[in-house]
């Protein structure tokens, strides 16, 4: 699928066919060892169903992080909990009719709580409901608010919710394994990506023959191999390509092997006048300051502060490479994760993008949420950056 500007000139192309490759029991049992699951539901009703998913989890290879299973400890409840949210990889949240206690301090439930940890740290999320229609108030709120950016399951029973967790997971894992990429105008699905640190090897089944054709023009000439940019995962790095090899299959998708020589990122690609600190009029800026501004300016049309320019450069616009709404919602929020992990990775503004949210249009248009690993001056230690706010859209 190609993404066209108003001018009929084509920017990026789109192997929109492509599907996460289903992991096998190898991959899976590796995968699933690196992962807490946090069961995050209120007790009472759902204690049995909390039991059933814990021992579900377990027998599946990940470990189950849940209340029951906390022990005896110094802090108090609502450290504990988020501290396990914080140790965690999934948080797996479970909502019934009940919102549940309301904590004084924070004015939310201690499930709602670690659903906002959860969000804040990045972890991958599940959530599935039960009785819908018969939520109180403050329950149907807090759904409402996980909708802005998941989708969530439904279940019947104990039975449903362990088969229906159990084949989440499996997806999670596909997901993991067979990430979407970006190289040079090609973005497609990778079934897998080796990176050594000096050689990268990337596999895929390609669908489209116009991604195909992308991907083979990148093949080495006598002048040596294309320099082009590969972004995949949260992190983005220059590579040269110095072979391209495609398989015919019997399938509709074609097997292609892309290996590659990493590109010089000593530096961390950060270039002096990206991670300097900037003084204007009485306010210092530093890069992260900078980076912050920039990307509201392309993402959210916020002006600069009068009479401040973006020192060491701007951020490219990658807002124009964005697909229309005729594309899946899964689709759109892969490719605005790696068009935004590109362009704030080669400015320089940034080491890795940890993660990158976007919504369904809404009323005043996208909900974006962006957190990456950033620098403090001259790049000498690294930062957390975050930035959250609406993105119009044309109507």
């Amino acid at each position: 699928m190609p993404l066209e500007h108003d001018n009929g000139a084509v920017t990026i192309q789109i192997d929109q066919s492509g599907t996460a490759h289903r992991p096998d029991p190898a991959s899976f049992a590796s995968w699933a060892s690196d992962q807490r699951v946090f069961i995050s539901s209120t007790m009472g009703a759902l204690t049995p169903l909390r039991g059933a998913l814990a021992n579900a989890i377990a027998d599946l290879g990940a470990y189950p992080v849940w209340f029951e299973d906390f022990g005896g400890r110094d802090d108090d409840a609502e450290v504990a909990y988020l501290g396990e949210v914080a140790t965690s990889t999934i948080y797996l949240g479970i909502l019934g009719r009940d919102y549940g206690r309301i904590d004084k301090a924070q004015r939310l439930s201690a499930t709602h709580a670690e659903y906002r940890e959860a969000e804040r740290l990045g972890l991958l999320v599940s959530v599935w409901v039960q009785q819908e229609e018969d939520m109180l108030a403050d329950e149907f709120n807090f759904l409402s608010e996980v909708r802005l950016f998941h989708t969530t399951g439904s279940f019947s029973d104990e039975s449903d919710l362990v088969s229906k967790v159990s084949r989440r997971l499996e997806a999670m894992c596909a997901e993991a394994v067979s990430p979407w990429a970006k190289l040079g105008d090609a973005v497609i699905r990778a079934r897998d990506i080796t990176d050594d640190g000096r050689r990268v090897v990337l596999r895929a089944a390609v669908h489209s023959r116009d991604v195909l054709a992308i991907l083979e023009g990148l093949r080495p000439t006598n002048f040596g191999g294309r320099e082009v940019r590969l972004t995949w995962a949260g992190r983005s790095v220059p590579v040269r390509v110095t072979d391209v090899t495609t398989t015919t299959t019997a399938s509709r998708s074609t097997a292609v092997v892309i290996e590659m020589q990493r590109g010089d990122t000593s530096s961390g690609g950060s270039p002096f006048g990206m991670t300097a600190s900037f003084s204007f009029g009485t306010t210092t800026y530093t890069s992260d300051d900078l980076a912050v501004l920039d990307m509201r300016r392309l993402l959210f049309q916020e002006e600069l502060p009068s009479g401040l320019h973006t020192f060491g450069g701007s951020i490219r616009d990658f807002t124009v490479d964005l697909p229309g709404r005729a594309v899946p919602m899964a689709l759109y929020q892969a490719v605005f994760t790696l068009l935004a992990t590109e362009a704030l990775v080669e400015s320089g503004r940034a080491m890795h993008v940890e993660s990158a949210q976007i919504s369904p249009v809404g009323p005043g248009g996208r909900r974006i949420r962006l957190a990456w690993v950033g620098h403090t001056d001259r790049g000498g230690r690294r930062t957390r950056v975050s930035l959250d706010g609406v993105m119009p859209v044309d109507s």
